[in-house]
């Protein structure tokens, strides 16, 4: 990779490989010049682009505010030690952001408003407004082209640092062409199936950026006001779900809220249950 540094004042290092369609670095330091990421990175392919950062703020390297974004991850992670691989030409973007000693326990809330990010990205660019599933899924419309499928999945790991603080990094997959997938992928769809044409990576990603920058300035001190964006934009709400929580209890019943700690609340046969993690699927309604 090849390094720039753009301006005195702004300070953005830019690497790039060239390839195609990965987003325009040139166009995205200027687009999100006012935004919090000073550094964007672009690789034709890797790992894991979360596993990348994790592995530089475990070093003690300053990643706060670096962007790393790759055509291709060999060895993508999920959540429960999850692998999966991105496509080539799809887009995984992982993001580090410096949380302080009393902001850890709002953890929780960045693969939420990480969603909220993807889905005004995704309306801006395409004008789909996608959906979004409790904790981390953002899904094709229901009444669209492969309704309920997966469009985008979220991934947020923690690395603590001296001092009780740490580092979030934000993972992101966004699937803009599965088109030629071979074989097709049941549970996932793509920007391109949804609209019918190719969509611009470079729009897409510095749309995504541009507003989980602005989100975060919300986080963690307006989570009363940031539950309330979920709320009206979730789909889990309402429906009837299966909660599958840690240790592998199941809850089955409907979800009716998701609290200013960024918790689902399921109203089972027993009662509330309120969980901060677990698998949830939308089921049909009785």
């Amino acid at each position: 990779m090849s390094g720039t540094r753009l301006g005195p004042d702004r300070g953005i290092r830019l690497h790039s490989v060239t390839v195609t369609p990965l987003p325009d670095l040139a166009a995205l330091v200027r687009d999100l010049a006012e935004t919090r990421w000073r550094e964007i990175e672009v690789v034709d392919a890797t790992g894991s682009t979360n596993a990348d950062l994790v592995a530089r703020a475990s070093a003690g390297e300053a990643v706060n505010g670096t962007v790393l974004i790759a055509g291709h991850q060999r060895s993508g992670r999920g959540r429960h030690t999850r692998v999966w691989q991105t496509p080539p030409g799809q887009l995984a973007v992982s993001a580090a952001v410096a949380v302080e000693a009393g902001q850890t326990a709002a953890v929780g809330w960045l693969s939420l408003l990480t969603g909220l990010a993807v889905r005004t990205a995704v309306s801006e660019v395409t004008g789909v407004a996608v959906d979004l599933k409790w904790p981390n899924d953002v899904l094709a419309p229901e009444d669209g082209s492969g309704g309920g499928r997966k469009v985008s999945g979220i991934l947020c790991e923690f690395v603590p640092t001296p001092g009780g603080g740490g580092v979030a990094v934000i993972g992101t997959g966004l699937n803009l062409d599965l088109t030629a997938a071979q074989p097709p992928i049941e549970t996932a769809t793509c920007l391109r199936s949804l609209t019918g044409a190719p969509v611009d990576p470079t729009a897409l990603a510095a749309a995504y950026l541009r507003s989980l920058s602005a989100l975060l300035r919300r986080w963690p001190d307006a989570l009363d006001g940031l539950a309330a964006d979920y709320r009206a934009a979730s789909a889990t709400l309402g429906r009837r779900v299966r909660l599958v929580l840690p240790g592998d209890r199941e809850v089955i019943g409907r979800a009716v809220d998701v609290d200013d700690q960024g918790r689902i609340v399921v109203d089972g046969p027993d009662g509330p249950v309120t969980a901060a993690a677990g698998d949830v699927t939308h089921l049909r309604p009785v």
